[in-house]
């Protein structure tokens, strides 16, 4: 049955049954709109395969300048040649 045909059939019930179907029809929408909101379960860490792929501080994006600072050696960085 296609919309418009439920619409044509809605159209014939007395005025008490369009507002028995249409409070249906809302507490249906309502509960399929709850559900769509219901965020999916998240997997934990340990069932990500990429978790531990790559070796480092965990809190890099929050201390990335001073893990940074850490890092530095004498040696670091480019170096220009002396001619």
């Amino acid at each position: 049955m296609t919309v418009q045909e439920l619409l044509n059939a809605a159209q014939k019930l007395s005025l008490p049954d369009q507002l028995q179907l249409a409070s249906q029809l809302m507490q249906v929408a309502s509960q399929k709109l709850q559900t769509a909101s219901v965020p999916a379960p998240t997997s934990s860490d340990t069932e990500d395969p990429l978790v531990g792929l790559f070796s480092g501080s965990v809190d890099l994006a929050t201390r990335s300048k001073e893990i940074l600072e850490q890092e530095i050696k004498s040696s670091s960085g480019f170096t220009w040649k002396e001619s």
